[in-house]
C-alpha cells in the first residue's frame, strides 16, 4: 500500500516561511502571524507591515505599563487597544487607561453588591454609566429596565 503524502495547509506553510524569513521564533509569535494572515490574506508585505506595527504598539504599551507599575495580559491588551484608537501619546493613554480602570473597578464593586458576575455584565454597567453617570441608584434602575425578566419580577 502506497503512502499518501499529507498536503500542508497553505496558511501553515505561509506562517512557517514568514517566520523563517523574518527570523522569528516562538509559539506566541506564530499564533499572532497566523491571525494576521487569516485577517489579511497570504500577502507577505501586508502581514509584515501588520506585524511590525503590532510590535511597535506592544513595545510602547509595555513601556507605559513598566513606568506605571501595571501588570497583566488583560491590561496589555486594553492599553494596546487605546494606543490603536488614540495614538502614541503616552500621557493621554495613561489618563484614558486609569479612567477606564476606575470605571471598571466601580462597575465591579456594584456587581458585587447586586450579585452579578461576568464580563458582559461589567461592560453593560460601564455602558450604562456613560449614559446616567456614576450614581449607583440610577445605574441599578437602568439595569432593572434593561432586562425584561428582571422588569417582570420587580412588578
Amino acid at each position: 500500500m502506497a503512502e499518501t503524502k499529507k498536503e500542508e495547509d497553505p496558511l501553515e506553510e505561509f506562517v512557517e516561511n514568514f517566520m523563517m524569513k523574518m527570523d522569528l521564533k516562538g509559539k506566541e509569535i506564530m499564533i499572532k502571524i497566523k491571525k494576521f494572515a487569516k485577517d489579511l490574506g497570504l500577502d507577505y508585505e501586508k502581514v509584515k507591515e501588520e506585524y511590525i506595527s503590532d510590535s511597535k504598539i506592544e513595545e510602547f504599551a509595555k513601556n507605559i505599563m513598566e513606568e506605571s507599575g501595571i501588570e497583566g495580559i488583560t491590561e496589555l491588551k486594553a492599553i494596546k487597544d487605546f494606543i490603536k484608537k488614540f495614538g502614541f501619546e503616552k500621557e493621554k493613554i495613561k489618563t484614558i487607561y486609569f479612567e477606564f480602570k476606575k470605571k471598571e473597578d466601580f462597575a465591579n464593586k456594584l456587581m458585587e453588591e447586586v450579585g452579578m458576575k461576568g464580563k458582559a455584565s461589567r461592560l453593560k454597567i460601564m455602558k450604562i454609566m456613560d449614559h446616567v453617570g456614576w450614581n449607583q441608584q440610577k445605574i441599578k434602575t437602568a439595569l432593572l429596565r434593561s432586562t425584561i425578566s428582571e422588569r417582570i419580577e420587580s412588578h
